[in-house]
């Protein structure tokens, strides 16, 4: 896909412009500035992946609305700026999916919305209270590869409420991983939904 090759590749240049910048403290400064520079002009042009992979392909159309700024923007320094906008925008993204899948399951009356089906990782989160189970599978964590999970969810968004990380548990086979899942899901929906829960502090 073109937009996680050019994804890799800007991270690749952006690992590259950082490992010589921090030997370097006045380079350091020059790359600082510069990475600030351009993601601004990016941040204030660029709003899909399709605006950042055209500005990939020229971006001399936001090198010129530096407007005249002295900042380094070599090609590293572009590619670098455009690492931390392709992430902004994925976050983005993945923000309002979460906002629609919730708003879905709730127009719906469905008890449980499921925002991410990996192969790998998984989470499910319980829509009334915004609790939610992530199941994980790490064929390198030798002997428990099955993990589960546990967040708090802003109910709204989908956002993780800060302090609020639940406990981990790792299992040697997937159905053991399966039945405590089915456990935890039990145990969660009998929450009593009408009192204030943490998801909906703020």
């Amino acid at each position: 896909m073109e937009w996680d090759a050019a994804r890799t590749r800007w991270r690749s240049a952006a690992d590259r412009l950082w490992s010589v910048a921090l030997i370097d403290e006045e380079g350091y400064r020059r790359a600082a500035g510069g990475v600030g520079a351009v993601l601004g002009a990016l941040r204030g042009a660029v709003a899909t992946r399709a605006d950042l992979l055209a500005v990939d392909g020229a971006p001399e159309r936001v090198l010129a609305g530096l407007g005249g700024q002295k900042v380094e923007a070599s090609p590293l320094v572009v590619a670098a700026a455009c690492a931390v906008r392709a992430d902004e925008i994925d976050a983005e993204r993945d923000r309002a999916s979460r906002v629609a899948l919730l708003a879905a399951a709730r127009v719906e009356g469905r008890s449980w919305a499921v925002l991410a089906d990996g192969v790998t990782r998984s989470m499910s989160v319980h829509v009334p209270t915004g609790v939610a189970l992530v199941e994980v599978e790490d064929p390198y964590r030798h002997p428990a590869p099955y993990g589960l999970r546990e967040v708090v969810l802003a109910t709204d968004t989908g956002d993780p409420v800060d302090g609020h990380g639940g406990a981990e548990d790792w299992f040697a086979d997937r159905a053991e991983r399966d039945a405590a899942l089915e456990r935890r899901r039990a145990e969660i929906a009998s929450l009593d939904a009408g009192r204030p829960m943490v998801s909906d502090e703020g």
